[in-house]
């Protein structure tokens, strides 16, 4: 097994299965660091063939409570240009470095699974949305509260939301920034299957296990219906 513990992931490599684990507990928030740790991952992952699957959950009881908005937000305010009418004219580099680790997931030819439990907020469903699967908890909760903030979500959530649970429940949940159960979750697609929630990791790890060799995006329906029938 190869682990590579850093300051805000941990990550592993065990018989091909890639596990990143947010680390840093309770509420594993994605900092600054942690982004800048994820995209480095990415891309490791990107160019190793040994790494046939990846697993990504949260350390302790939540995945994760989403981005250090205060410290995000001092960064790109240090980092932009405005315009003369206030209007930004500039997107900092990090922010499209974020943006970009994000779709990597997405186009991923092996299976990437979010493994969730306890709250899954903001960039954190974000970044959940753009696995190929997602398993979560009975009580996990989930959420884009960006607009509570005066804010949109920033990681393309907006787009994935809308392609998975459509046009009208996503614009319901992503502007009254509400929370949402797991069994809502499900009913509008943003999961697949609810497990208990001290099993979900196992699962996660033993189905991806299953589909990893000779796996197919375009078969996800086939996979979840042959190894994890309902």
């Amino acid at each position: 097994m190869e682990e590579n513990d850093r300051s805000t992931i941990q990550f592993r490599v065990n018989e091909g299965v890639a596990h990143l684990i947010l680390n840093q507990p309770p509420s594993n928030k994605m900092t600054l660091a942690f982004f800048s740790e994820f995209n480095r991952i990415i891309d490791q992952i990107q160019d190793n063939p040994a790494i046939k699957a990846l697993v990504i959950s949260g350390n302790g009881r939540h995945f994760s409570s989403g981005a250090d908005l205060p410290a995000l937000l001092a960064e790109i305010q240090k980092q932009s240009e405005v315009d003369t009418v206030g209007k930004l004219s500039f997107i900092p580099d990090f922010m499209r470095a974020n943006y970009q680790s994000i779709l990597k997931l997405e186009a991923m030819n092996i299976p990437v699974i979010s493994a969730i439990r306890g709250v899954c907020l903001g960039s954190a469903l974000e970044l959940a949305l753009f696995c190929h699967f997602r398993f979560c908890g009975e009580d996990t909760v989930f959420g884009l509260p960006e607009t509570s903030f005066n804010l949109i979500p920033g990681l393309g959530g907006i787009r994935k939301m809308t392609s998975l649970a459509g046009k009208a429940n996503a614009l319901e949940f992503i502007l009254r920034g509400k929370t949402f159960s797991a069994a809502d979750a499900l009913k509008i697609h943003i999961v697949d299957r609810i497990f208990p929630k001290r099993q979900v990791v196992d699962i996660t790890l033993g189905f991806i296990r299953k589909i990893m060799d000779d796996y197919r995006k375009e078969k996800s329906g086939m996979y979840l219906k042959k190894f994890l029938p309902v």
